[in-house]
């Protein structure tokens, strides 16, 4: 049997990424869940990753606290996305598993600073990393990669240019994609390929069992609201635990804006080397026209494998039966 890929993960459940933490925990090594305030108040995030590991049959899994607030950006929630509580309107009890006393910036830097072979994966605003790398400057030698959900190859959802998890503190994003460490970047360019309707609900719903029926009630939530979910979280952790989800990838340089009046957030990212005159068709290919200064320090996942990924989504539910 291959051996699971140990990770480290950084996240703000959030009903994208209770998927992510079910596929994550069934599929790799999970050393730890850090949370951080985003998607809704640190106080829930870091209940809803207990429960999950308790849902998973995974109480061993240990669940830190991070920081509930961004560096210096104003607070930024999605409660009309995941609710007030992160997971719709489904109430769940207190977890009896309790939160580690150490916190989550602490974690991070002990298991990196000890560990040459755990990947750091992301899924909420970039805080905890950034103050991580803040506070101990050689973690960025000591991280061999982050796979980030966050960002865009082109267009924005909190506002016309940025996404949510890059907008909430983007002082955090820039440290972290101008430190050096390999990034993976899974944008919403990728994500909106990946659509799951109230059919994909009715077959969470059929395959049952706690898990199962738990997923369908908290998808029903956003995709009630918005006829649709991305999941983004998801497909982010998919691309580890099956790389051939994501079909095309190009390396290039992103920059996280910090001072534009309508692109604060955004992840710029320098297509010159793949430009020629018709730039929508030429895209992605192997064709370099301009040389770029900038270092290409983030790989970005560009075409997605829906039926791919559903059908590890939905195997991964159902074995949880």
């Amino acid at each position: 049997m291959e051996e699971k890929k140990k990770v480290v993960i950084d996240c703000d459940p959030g009903i994208d990424d209770t998927f992510a933490l079910l596929m994550s925990i069934k599929h790799l090594d999970v050393k730890g869940i850090v949370t951080v305030g985003g998607n809704t108040g640190l106080e829930y995030t870091q209940r809803n990753a207990r429960y999950i590991t308790e849902l998973a049959g995974r109480t061993d899994i240990p669940v830190y606290a991070g920081y509930d607030m961004p560096m210096l950006n104003q607070l930024v929630r999605a409660t009309s996305v995941h609710g007030n509580s992160g997971l719709g309107t489904v109430a769940i009890p207190e977890p009896k598993k309790q939160l580690e006393k150490q916190h989550g910036v602490d974690y991070l830097i002990d298991t990196f600073m000890n560990n040459d072979d755990i990947t750091l994966i992301t899924l909420g605003p970039l805080t905890n990393v950034a103050m991580a790398l803040a506070k101990e400057p050689r973690l960025k030698e000591r991280i061999p990669q982050i796979l980030c959900m966050g960002g865009s190859a082109f267009q924005g959802n909190f506002s016309a240019t940025a996404e949510f998890n890059i907008y909430v503190d983007p002082e955090a994003a820039k440290l972290v994609f101008d430190s050096g460490i390999p990034i993976r970047m899974v944008g919403l360019n990728l994500t909106r390929q990946n659509r799951m309707h109230m059919s994909d609900v009715e077959r969470l719903r059929e395959i049952g069992g706690p898990v199962g029926s738990f997923a369908a009630d908290i998808l029903t939530f956003s995709v009630s609201q918005n006829g649709r979910n991305s999941l983004c979280d998801a497909c982010t952790v998919a691309w580890l635990i099956d790389p051939a989800i994501i079909k095309k990838s190009v390396k290039v340089h992103v920059d996280v804006e910090t001072k534009g009046e309508y692109t604060r957030g955004m992840t710029v990212c320098d297509w010159r080397e793949y430009m020629s005159e018709d730039p929508l068709e030429d895209i992605c290919h192997e064709k370099q026209y301009e040389e770029s200064d900038a270092p290409q320090n983030v790989e970005v996942a560009m075409e997605f494998d829906q039926k791919r990924f559903k059908e590890l989504l939905f195997g991964t539910i159902a074995s949880y039966r």
